[in-house]
Parts: C-alpha cells; sequence; structure tokens
C-alpha cells in the first residue's frame, strides 16, 4: 500500500485494513477456487467442454521438446444489475514460457475486420439470411500443432 497515494487515510494506520476493498475478488490460484463449490462447478464445465471437443489427448512429448503449463483463470461475471451471472473459469497455456524460435516459429491469430463483418450483414440483409452469432471455446485448443 506504501505505493499507492491514499488520500484522507492516516498512513500510520494498518495497511491490511484497506484489502478489505478485495475481499469479494476473483480466486487467483486452483487452491483457493477449489474450496468454493461455485469454482468447482465452473471447472468442471470447462474440462467437460475441453473433453467433449476432443481439444487434447494425453501423450508424451517429443524427445527433446520442454513441456509448456497450464493454469486456471477465473472471473465472476456480473449482469446489468450488479448480480452474479456466472462464475467463469479457463483453463489456459502458460504461453509466456515459449521463447520464439525455440518453441515455436509463426504466430497467428485469427482475426475478422469490421469490413468484413459489415459487408457480410449486408449481404445477409440483402438476400433475407438468417444470422447465427456463436462463442466457440476453447478454439485455441483446436490447433494443429507439429511442436
Amino acid at each position: 500500500m506504501e505505493d499507492y497515494e491514499v488520500s484522507r487515510v492516516e498512513q500510520t494506520e494498518d495497511p491490511l485494513i484497506h484489502f478489505a476493498l478485495f475481499a469479494d475478488s476473483d480466486p487467483t490460484t486452483f487452491d483457493e477456487a477449489v474450496q468454493n463449490k461455485n469454482w468447482r462447478v465452473a471447472m468442471d464445465a470447462e474440462i467437460k467442454a475441453i473433453e467433449k471437443n476432443g481439444s487434447w489427448e494425453l501423450t508424451d512429448p517429443p524427445k527433446g521438446q520442454k513441456t509448456i503449463g497450464v493454469k486456471w483463470v477465473y472471473k465472476t461475471k456480473m449482469n446489468k444489475n450488479g448480480e452474479i451471472e456466472k462464475y467463469k473459469a479457463r483453463l489456459v497455456a502458460k504461453g509466456y514460457k515459449q521463447e520464439f524460435g525455440v518453441d515455436y516459429k509463426e504466430v497467428f491469430a485469427p482475426v475478422a475486420r469490421l469490413d468484413t463483418i459489415r459487408l457480410a450483414i449486408a449481404l445477409a440483409a440483402q438476400n433475407s439470411w438468417f444470422i447465427y452469432q456463436l462463442d466457440v471455446k476453447s478454439a485455441f485448443l483446436h490447433g494443429d500443432l507439429q511442436e
């Protein structure tokens, strides 16, 4: 707390009392989250989605290659009234531990340009087509990798 300037607070007070602001924050570790039923349900749903999609299979790494770990990321989603809508848990790869040229040789992130989306919507409107929107959970896990 000494790194931050806090107005109208006596600096001689115990700085830990100000951490009450973070009492209802999302968990930062698996050990924290697993103690709460809501987070366990969210993690189970994520694992079931990964298994259902056949996103990966357990295997030994190729000789001379290191593994990349994973971690859980937790986020409480609120509705417009400020009430909890759902607990979202995602299993993400620790890509920040990779080295370019060693662990990977190219970077590719598919992105739709706004102009392309406008064109698709205009064509759909002009031709009376239906438009469906969907969210592909864990789409990043479906890439074919040689590494």
